[in-house]
């Protein structure tokens, strides 16, 4: 077969490919097959976890994200989705920051009839006096039948570009390669 004649059989096979419509193929899809049902996305995928401090305790994750680049003297909205774990009826959270930030908004909230595994959102506003590395802390309270949980989580609010901590300066070393320390002088008399 000649370069000619292979290049007119693909062209052919292109444009024939292109021109005819596709019919749905039934035969791929048999009618008892169940179809197959599209689960939603997760909508606090794109969210960071907060991290809890201390021992468990209050049955729930919570996620976080700011909804702007924070920026001293702005306003930034935190948004933050609250998730029950088993057996949780109820859930409250009181939020409270740090000197240098203002906190806007409802600093409590309250959910009663819960579901595991549901998020329950609930936004805020945050305004930072100057850059550096703040916390929100939020402590969250559980009810499971007549019990209640708590537990604090705390939200890295980070404003600007904060200048690294220096590392301090490695002690001098001796001629062979120990590190010299300083002692408290003494007064002799001799």
């Amino acid at each position: 077969m000649n370069y000619k004649n292979l290049l007119f059989g693909v062209l052919t096979l292109a444009l024939t490919a292109c021109s005819s419509e596709s019919e749905p193929d039934t035969a791929a899809t048999p009618a008892n097959q169940p179809a197959k049902v599209v689960q939603p996305a997760d909508p606090t995928a794109r969210m960071a976890r907060a991290v809890g401090t201390g021992k468990p305790g209050a049955a729930v994750d919570i996620k976080y994200e700011f909804l702007a680049r924070p920026a001293v003297g702005k306003p930034v909205e935190l948004e933050l989705a609250l998730i029950p774990n088993a057996g949780v009826n109820s859930l409250e959270i009181v939020i409270t920051g740090m000197d240098g930030v203002t906190l806007a908004g409802d600093l409590t909230a309250s959910f009663t009839d819960v579901k595991m595994g549901q998020p329950y959102q609930h936004k805020l506003s945050l305004l930072a006096d100057r850059e550096g590395v703040f916390y929100v802390t939020v402590a969250a309270t559980t009810h499971i039948g007549g019990a209640s949980m708590g537990r604090t989580f705390s939200i890295p609010f980070v404003v600007g570009t904060p200048a690294a901590k220096e590392k301090p300066a490695a002690p001098p070393k001796d001629a062979t390669g120990q590190p010299i320390q300083s002692m408290p002088a003494k007064e002799s008399t001799h």
